[in-house]
């Protein structure tokens, strides 16, 4: 099981040379799909980060297939009060039936202590089509409630496509 993630952002010269540096590790190098130069290298070997700025992540739950081929549609909530421990279940019911074209799915926290109340849903998809047909399901409505700004709703998302 995945316990532990980071990611970084660098040009292509600067996080090649990480992987690069780094044959043992297991890495994901992504571009946004929304901000084209704008990329990330996705630490999946289950270590400490080595990352001089990481982001990082506690897997607090994920899915038995850990194919994590594809794109990755990354979600970060943020939300006040008692609905978080809404929005917490909502995630754990998203990875718990998982759907058929969904590759993979994480469940983590911010592990930064200011932003701790951060949950962020990873999935990984084979296909645009498919995370978009996903996104107009009845499983994923329940996430609708946290899909917009509000005074006690911060989210973000965000899709990464597979650089290499």
């Amino acid at each position: 099981m995945l316990t532990k993630l980071s990611f970084t952002f660098g040009s292509h010269q600067i996080l090649q040379g990480i992987i690069d540096d780094h044959p043992d590790r297991k890495f994901k190098l992504m571009q946004a799909s929304t901000h084209s130069n704008k990329l990330a290298l996705f630490d999946l070997s289950n270590q400490n980060p080595i990352f001089k700025n990481p982001v990082v992540l506690t897997v607090l739950d994920e899915t038995m297939d850990s194919n994590y081929n594809g794109l990755f549609y990354y979600q970060s909530f943020q939300v006040n009060g008692d609905r978080q421990q809404v929005l917490y279940n909502s995630l754990q019911k998203v990875i718990a039936d998982k759907p058929a074209a969904m590759n993979a799915g994480l469940m983590t926290s911010v592990a930064n202590k200011a932003e701790s109340s951060t949950l962020v849903l990873i999935t990984a998809w084979d296909s645009f089509e498919d995370l978009t047909a996903w996104k107009k399901s009845d499983p994923f409505a329940s996430l609708t409630n946290f899909t917009t700004m509000g005074s006690d709703n911060y989210y973000y998302d965000e899709v990464y496509r597979s650089v290499r």
